[in-house]
């Protein structure tokens, strides 16, 4: 009686490790094997490099992520988490190593993405099933196109579109000489651009300028006469916004190219 019950006691156990092997072997092969082995959020330092294009370095620090190239300026924290996810993103097929890089559009390298120091080549569409070829070292996988035009955008694309930076807080400031009342000046703290482009040659507007609480920091710009447009000489960057404050809206008499020195003029 009692080696009967020692062998049922056997098979039972012998039944819950076979159930709980049977489910692990499940659960692996239904797991989906991911281009990194990097978690999005981990990640704080990218990198974009193009053929015949400025590389794009952005570095996430205590007080945000940062542009540090071609801008030094606060980068766009949404924007980088969407071009994070190419971290994870699944993988459809390796191919074996060795696999002929010239045809796959990865030799020469025209488009890399560097995420916490793992260089992430992409070639070519598969003409199939169009998905992107990816060289890590010198595997070569298959994954979704999906995100691959974030690293197409232009540097501008990942500047914070916010006017004023998040620690900027402005205690004074004066639109052509003229000063700004408190609440114009709370008015710029939500203030943000719809686009950001690079600053043409084209100078025009009326001279804006703010001073911090702390007396240690200064920003101006220029802004256009239908306060659409905010262009800052020291960034080389211009703000386009939507819709601009009332406040920074030139009246007619001021006429249609405001009372501004020429750029030679301009103490930046």
């Amino acid at each position: 009686m009692r080696n009967r019950w020692l062998v049922n006691l056997l098979l039972l156990v012998l039944v819950i490790g076979l159930g709980i092997w049977m489910r692990h072997d499940l659960e692996q092969g239904r797991r989906v094997a991911t281009l990194t082995g990097l978690l999005p959020e981990s990640i704080t330092e990218v990198a974009i490099e193009r053929s015949g294009d400025p590389a794009i370095r952005l570095v996430q620090g205590v007080s945000g992520w940062r542009m540090e190239a071609p801008y030094r300026v606060p980068a766009d924290a949404e924007r980088i988490a969407q071009l994070a996810r190419i971290a994870a993103t699944p993988v459809y097929r390796s191919l074996p190593r060795g696999a002929g890089r010239e045809q796959l559009g990865l030799d020469p390298e025209r488009v890399s993405l560097t995420l916490n120091g793992l260089v992430l080549r992409f070639g070519d569409l598969d003409p199939i099933a169009q998905h992107r070829y990816v060289a890590i070292g010198d595997q070569v996988n298959l994954i979704g196109d999906a995100l691959y035009y974030h690293l197409l955008a232009s540097p501008e694309d990942y500047v914070d579109r916010r006017l004023l930076p998040a620690d900027f807080r402005a205690a004074a400031g004066s639109l052509d000489g003229k000063s700004l009342t408190s609440e114009q000046l709370a008015s710029l703290d939500e203030l943000s651009a719809e686009s950001v482009e690079p600053l043409g040659s084209e100078l025009v507007g009326r001279l804006l300028s703010f001073t911090s609480a702390d007396g240690k920091q200064s920003l101006r710009f220029l802004v256009s006469p239908d306060g659409l447009v905010w262009s800052r000489l020291d960034l080389r960057l211009r703000y386009r916004l939507a819709t601009p404050p009332a406040w920074a809206v030139a009246e007619a008499a001021v006429g249609p190219e405001g009372d501004v020195p020429e750029k030679g003029n301009l103490d930046w």
